[in-house]
This record gives C-alpha cells, sequence and structure tokens, in this order.
C-alpha cells in the first residue's frame, strides 16, 4: 500500500482552486534569522485572496549523502549568503508504484516549505501565529511536502502558519541492523531536526515557536502519534516547557497502533537488500552498512518491489523500536508498553477515520484478477499477509485469518459483488480498531487540565475524492512512458468504477481542509446552502481552534454554555463514554461508542498486538 500526500503552491496555474503566485508582485518578502537572510515569493489565497508569503525550499539539515547515508541527520550550516527560497523542495528518493512513476526523487531532499500571511519584517506590530507541521503520507515508501496535489490556503487564510516538511523514504530512511551501527528511524530523526529547525527559527517567518501542532494522514499520522511517545521531542519532562518540539498532536487515519506502525523484520530485510544489491552479509554490521553507502542510490530503492511478499504487502521499511540507542533512541519501547506507564508528552491529541479507508487498498486489488484469485483460493497463504498477522500478531495467524474473512465476509468470494464487505474489514483491521485502542489507552495516560483527545470520523463525501487524483494520473501515465516502466496489461491503469462509488476513502479528509489544483476543487466558505462547503467550512474552524488552543469547539465568553459559537459541540474522548464528531452535514457529537459490535468482535481475536506481556502470556 503506497500513498502519497503533499502540500504546495508552485505555479501561477493554479485557478480556480489555490493559491496562486501573483503576476506583478512588489520586492520580495525577505526574512532575516540567526542562520542568514531567506528571499520569498509573494502569493494570493484562491478562496479569500489574501496577499501570502512562500518560502520554499530551505534545507533544514545537510544532504544525507555519503558517509551520512544510514546516519543521523546533520544540522544545515548557517548561510553565507541570501537564500532564495523559492523552489519547491526536491521529493526524496522513492520507489512511487502509486503514482506510477517507478523512481523518482533525489537522495539531497532535507528542505521544508513555510507558508504564511505575516512576518516581523512586515508588520512588527502583528503577534506571531500558530504553526501547524504537516507530515505526508506515504506508507513510509512515498510521497513529499511540497508536490501539486494540494496547497495551504485554507489554513492560512484562518491565520495559521503552515509548513511541510520532507523526509527520507523507504531504505534510505529506515534501514536498520538493529544495532549502532545501523540502527534505522533516520526519517524520524529528521522530522525531529525539522521541528527543531522550526522551534528555534520559525518566529521569524510569523509563526509562534511554543504553538507547533504536528498534522499528517497515513504513515504522518502514525508519526505525530509517535513523535509524542518519543523522549526525543520533549523537553525536561513528559509534561510540556519550551523546549518541547510539539504543543498538540493531529492524527489522520494512522496512528502508533496501525499494524504496519513498526518495522518487526528490520534486520532480514537489511540483509535481502543487501544481497539483491551485492553487499556481503556474513560480515559485521559495520562492514555491510558501508558497502551500502558505496551502491548508487536509485538501484537501492529500484530493488524495493522485489522485498514484497504478495503485491505491495507487507511494507519492507518503517520505524523501529530502537532501544540500542540507549537515552538517544527515538522509541525506547513498543507504544502500548510507553503509554500504558504514561511515558506521554502530556499535550492534546486529535485522531480520526474515514468511513470507508480500507477502499484506497481494495480497489487496488480488485483491478487485478490474478490477486483476486489468489485471494480465493489460497486465503491461509495471502490472507495473512494481507491483513499483516505474523508471529508478532498471533500465536496462529492462519487461524485468525479465518476468523476475520468469515465475520466480513460471510461466506462471498472477493470480488465486486462483496466489495462492501472487503472494504469494511480492511478499514476495521487498519484503521478504525487500532485507533479506538490507541484513544482509549492514550486517554487515560493523560495527566493534567485542560488535556484531551478529540476523535472523529468523516461519514460524508465530498464533491471529489482522492481516488479522483489517482484515476487521473492513472490514466494520463497509461499514455505515457508508465506504460513502458509497468506493462501495457497493468490492471492499476484502469478504472472500473467511480471514485464516489467507494464511499469515504483515505485522505478524503484532506480535500475538505486543503485546496486541490489537481482536481480544481476551492470549497467555498459557508455554513450552509451547500453541504459540502458546509462541513469543509466547519472542519477548517474546527481544526484550526484545536491547532490555535487544544480545543476544536472552545466555550467563548458572551456565549451561553448550551450554545456553540462553532455550530456544533465536539466532545472529549472519554474511555467509558467514546464519544466522537460524526462529520457530515448536522456535526453532531456521537455519545455511543463507534461501531461496538465489530469492537467486541476485534476484542475476541486472540491478537496479542499492543497488549502488555502478561495479556500476551495468558493467551498463549
Amino acid at each position: 500500500l503506497l500513498i502519497v500526500l503533499s502540500l504546495s503552491a508552485s505555479t501561477a496555474a493554479l485557478d480556480p482552486a489555490g493559491a496562486g503566485w501573483l503576476t506583478d508582485p512588489p520586492p520580495p518578502p525577505r526574512v532575516i534569522c540567526p542562520l542568514g537572510t531567506y528571499v520569498g515569493a509573494h502569493m494570493v489565497s484562491g478562496r479569500q485572496e489574501r496577499k501570502l508569503y512562500a518560502f520554499t525550499g530551505i534545507p533544514y539539515a545537510s544532504a544525507p549523502l555519503g558517509e551520512l547515508r544510514f546516519a543521523n541527520p546533520v544540522p544545515y550550516p548557517k548561510l553565507t549568503e541570501e537564500f532564495h527560497a523559492t523552489k519547491s523542495s526536491p521529493e526524496c528518493l522513492q520507489w512511487d508504484h502509486l503514482r506510477m512513476r517507478g523512481t523518482v526523487g533525489q537522495e539531497d531532499c532535507l528542505y521544508l516549505d513555510i507558508y504564511t500571511n505575516t512576518y516581523p519584517g512586515l508588520n512588527s506590530k502583528k503577534s506571531p501565529q500558530p504553526v501547524v507541521v504537516f507530515i505526508h503520507a506515504g506508507s513510509w515508501l512515498a510521497g513529499g511536502g511540497a508536490q501539486d496535489l494540494f496547497t495551504p490556503d485554507y489554513l492560512i487564510e484562518n491565520d495559521v502558519v503552515v509548513v511541510t516538511v520532507n523526509h527520507r523514504l523507504g531504505a534510505l530512511g529506515f534501514l536498520s541492523t538493529q544495532d549502532e551501527q545501523g540502527p534505522g528511524n533516520y526519517a524520524m530523526r529528521d522530522v525531529i531536526m525539522a521541528l527543531e529547525w522550526i522551534r528555534n527559527n520559525v518566529w521569524f517567518f510569523g509563526g509562534m515557536n511554543e504553538t507547533v501542532t504536528v498534522m499528517g494522514s497515513g504513515a504522518g499520522g502514525t508519526t505525530a502519534h509517535l513523535l509524542m511517545l518519543s523522549p526525543l521531542a520533549r523537553g525536561a519532562s513528559i509534561h510540556y516547557d519550551d523546549q518541547s518540539l510539539l504543543a498538540r498532536a493531529i492524527s489522520h487515519s494512522g496512528t502508533a497502533y496501525t499494524p504496519h506502525a513498526l518495522s518487526r523484520d528490520a534486520k532480514s530485510q537489511a540483509l535481502q537488500l543487501a544481497v539483491l544489491v551485492g553487499c556481503p552479509v556474513e560480515v559485521s554490521s559495520r562492514d555491510m552498512i558501508m558497502c551500502l553507502r558505496t551502491i548508487k542510490a536509485s538501484v537501492l530503492v529500484d530493488n524495493t518491489p522485489a522485498l514484497f511478499k504478495w503485491d505491495e504487502e507487507p511494507l519492507p521499511f518503517g520505524p523501529v523500536v530502537d532501544s540500542w540507542m540507549g537515552d538517544q533512541a527515538f522509541l525506547p519501547d513498543e507504544p502500548h508498553v510507553l503509554i500504558h506507564r504514561g511515558d506521554v508528552l502530556q499535550i492534546p491529541w486529535l485522531a480520526g477515520t474515514n468511513k470507508d479507508d480500507g477502499a484506497f487498498r481494495v480497489q487496488d486489488i480488485l483491478k487485478d484478477s490474478t490477486l483476486v484469485h489468489q485471494l480465493n483460493t489460497d486465503w491461509d497463504k495471502y490472507g495473512t499477509i494481507l491483513l499483516h498477522l505474523s508471529k508478532h500478531s498471533c500465536k496462529d495467524p492462519v487461524v485468525v485469518s479465518r476468523q476475520i474473512r468469515d465475520y466480513y465476509m460471510k461466506g462471498q468470494k472477493f470480488g465486486d459483488s462483496s466489495s462492501k464487505q472487503f472494504v469494511e474489514m480492511m478499514t476495521d483491521r487498519f484503521f478504525v480498531y487500532p485507533t479506538d485502542r490507541a484513544m482509549k489507552d492514550h486517554r487515560l495516560a493523560q495527566k493534567g487540565d485542560n488535556i484531551f483527545c478529540y476523535r472523529y470520523v468523516l461519514e460524508y463525501c465530498g464533491r471529489k475524492s482522492f481516488l479522483d487524483i489517482l484515476h487521473q494520473e492513472a490514466s494520463a501515465v497509461s499514455t505515457g512512458d508508465g506504460r513502458a516502466a509497468f506493462g501495457l496489461s497493468n490492471p492499476r491503469f484502469q478504472n472500473t468504477r467511480d471514485a464516489h462509488g467507494w464511499g469515504v476513502g483515505f485522505m478524503d479528509e484532506l480535500l475538505f481542509l486543503f485546496p486541490s489544483p489537481k482536481l480544481k476543487l476551492l470549497y467555498k466558505q459557508m455554513m450552509d446552502s451547500d453541504a459540502a462547503s458546509a462541513v469543509s467550512t466547519h472542519m477548517i474552524m474546527f481544526w484550526t481552534n484545536f491547532i490555535k488552543g487544544g480545543d476544536p469547539t472552545p466555550i467563548l465568553d458572551g456565549y451561553p454554555d448550551d450554545i456553540s459559537p462553532w455550530g456544533a459541540w465536539w466532545e472529549p474522548y472519554y474511555p467509558g463514554y467514546d464519544y466522537y464528531l460524526r462529520i457530515d452535514p448536522s456535526m453532531f457529537s456521537q455519545e455511543e461508542p463507534y461501531k461496538e459490535e465489530q469492537r467486541k468482535f476485534w476484542d475476541s481475536l486472540p491478537l496479542y498486538e499492543n497488549k502488555a506481556a502478561n495479556v500476551i502470556r495468558d493467551e498463549l
């Protein structure tokens, strides 16, 4: 499962959706900070036509080349001359099967982009604004912070500074020999370094460095949650202080409890890649890493498909528990262990899922008759891989995979006629149940006043779906170089069903929060009349309220307690009450557990994912 997400405002041809460059701009904006002088560009927002300022392609770390490959990032040195921050950040080297581009990007890619509507040099009397740092999706393999899918207009129009970050991907970002020679988590440390850069410098770009929110979808959402568990993101303790790298976190369709959140066989994947590229494996980790550093980076990435066991499963690389790093570990223990002992940064957390998140993967599988045949004829072999069930999940993955299939499919074969059941199975396995458990455990670990969790479920289909972007790109690529790269008969070039036929899919929430020039989609700012625009307006309002103060629907002076000035009350999540906001035109906090019957089914399975050791022993 490869998912790409990006934010940009890179051309003047964004009309009618999203920000664009001014055609006759005044002198470019200049920001002077301790690192040097950055020269940006003027823009105008697509909805309110407000003046914006973009500073793009800013290096926050030295190029991870040579000895810095498979190593912790190194801060970028001070500038010796003015830096023209007007080019899009280059995407990191990646194997991009989703957009059917093959191996793309470059190894020198540790850059960030900043979008703001003010900065001290422009108006010293204007207060700095809260900051949101967006971490892209991509299943740890693909994606980027500065491409052409979304623009940051809506949030900037609501006086939020938006920062997007690139981090290393695939083997270059996560390869680990599970020791100090190849510790892994390089991408996570890239994000840590980017956040340190932001903490130290964003004030000069109009941002408040003490109110940084990290937000992401998919792998980006998982990253946001992992940062709350990482000692490297904190100050002196688990309680927020001026050295903490984030003050709030938002996770869309991804948490630290997601089945593929962590790599469980990192060393074996490193050894397999080494064999594929001709490096010795019967040597020390140090010698193997030294050999891998000599291999052309694109060759390492080209071999990504050879690491999959079936189709695009399981993910070959990802974060690891790096306890061998001692007090320098990014993730010193299992997420559930850290949460259960309260070793969590005490900040508000907003998290949720889309009703049909699993449709993204299902529609991909159902286009390929070979994959469908394999699931129907040899489920014991392929079902365990699809559902990420292994010795790390349960005692008998085959038995558990059968239980899951039988509960959802009820004897039906996999195919178009049973796609609804297939989507629900994948949604519950990878999104709903992990979010449910993570929210419950995390809330119990929160301490102090005004630190809450907020959960949502997006149940409303907007005018477009993220799948529309993929179908659009698949159609274009199928007539170009993509045919040669992936084969004329590749069924993924076929769009056999309208995107809306798949429901509220993965990353569809982003289309309400960001304009999409790719889809020419720009929602109006209104609370009634147009339902889709009203949903977008509400979501932007809730998200920016959370970014600014940690509460999506705060009480305002002068309003009665029983009347929301925001059109709805979003109640905090409490175990036992299980409040969540159902996002649709009614915008109503639900007081009953979400999908309670399905939750009971998953609770009944002999899974020992995200459970304490004594529970595992009891189930064995």
